[in-house]
């Protein structure tokens, strides 16, 4: 619900101002029905929250739904509509405000300070049990806190263990790459050999390139490379985030 004389960019005044913000990015498209209703559960769990924690909670809810793990108080308030992913033109009609109106005199120390006085907030190694965790300058829901410092753990414990170098990797390389990478004549660095060859020597490795440069072949020959490596050991292969191409006749995303 618009309501041009109650919401204005002085909404973080505040808790009903700004539940009555949240209600009209909703309506605008801007923020979810949940983000919202996160905000409004957070203000019955704590009477007193500030208007900024109830603001924060909602963008932290919305940000997971454009696939960020939390939110980064400094990227929004560098740049909030961009960080927030609204669209430029903002509202048509003019008679509601853009976070980057509404976070105009809010500052990150100001904004941390609101947090960590809140009792449903908590540092990385604070009390476990808070809905909220404020890393840093970095806002998460508990939940997508611990799944990112889960990764971590994994990652350093693979980085930390001593690789099982394959026995013939020369020659089992050769006959991935058996024709020598020539333009024009000269000889030239293969890299989709080069990236294999060190991703065979380590537990933890990362292909990048960009489009048309090879990575899917790369990656096909890798674990070709790996299961020749592991003989009669099966590996166990997962596939977390496949290609953006798309299949003639499948849906468009």
């Amino acid at each position: 619900m618009n309501q041009p004389d109650v919401i204005t960019e002085a909404s973080l005044h505040s808790r009903e101002q700004t539940l009555l913000l949240l209600d009209a990015w909703v309506e605008q498209g801007w923020l979810r029905a949940l983000d919202r209703a996160l905000a409004g559960f957070f203000a019955e769990l704590e009477p007193d929250a500030e208007p900024l924690l109830l603001l924060a909670a909602a963008l932290a809810s919305h940000q997971l739904g454009h696939g960020h793990v939390c939110l980064d108080l400094a990227a929004t308030l560098a740049s909030p509509d961009f960080a927030l992913s609204l669209p430029p033109e903002g509202d048509e009609a003019g008679t509601t405000p853009l976070p980057s109106v509404v976070l105009a005199e809010v500052t990150r120390e100001g904004w941390c300070r609101v947090l960590k006085a809140s009792s449903l907030v908590a540092g990385a190694d604070g009390e476990p049990s808070t809905p909220l965790v404020l890393d840093g300058e970095r806002l998460y829901l508990r939940r997508y806190w611990r799944y990112e410092q889960s990764v971590a753990q994994a990652l350093a414990t693979r980085l930390n263990q001593q690789p099982a170098l394959p026995g013939q990797l020369s020659e089992q390389l050769e006959q991935l790459f058996p024709e020598p990478l020539v333009v024009e004549g000269q000889r030239q660095t293969d890299w989709q050999k080069l990236a294999c060859a060190l991703a065979a020597r380590s537990n933890f490795s990362l292909i990048t390139g960009g489009p048309g440069t090879g990575k899917t072949t790369t990656v096909v020959r890798l674990l070709a490379l790996l299961q020749q490596s592991a003989g009669e050991q099966s590996l166990r292969i997962r596939l977390a985030a496949p290609t953006a191409r798309r299949r003639p006749g499948s849906p468009s995303p």
